[in-house]
């Protein structure tokens, strides 16, 4: 935390790899378990192909707003953490 953050936002379209880089385990030639390799849970398969997902839901859309940029602490007034139910 020391260097910053970055806030990645993505529209989940990639062809050539299925996002596995963002929320699988990649590269997929590596143990899961070395170090980098798992990002998240992903179930894969079919489901998690972009040409599926076009298919299945083409009016699909995001929204992205409220987004603040500053540095840390700088973008709020408070310290009062969100309920998960507050979070969009």
């Amino acid at each position: 935390l020391d260097r910053g953050m970055v806030l990645v936002l993505s529209l989940w379209d990639d062809s050539d790899v299925n996002m596995l880089w963002l929320d699988s385990a990649w590269p997929t030639n590596e143990a899961p378990r070395k170090p980098g390799v798992l990002r998240r849970p992903c179930p894969g398969g079919r489901t998690s192909e972009p040409a599926y997902l076009r298919q299945a839901t083409p009016e699909s859309q995001v929204t992205y707003s409220q987004i603040k940029v500053g540095t840390i602490g700088s973008t709020s007034s408070g310290t009062r953490r969100m309920a998960s139910a507050e979070y969009v």
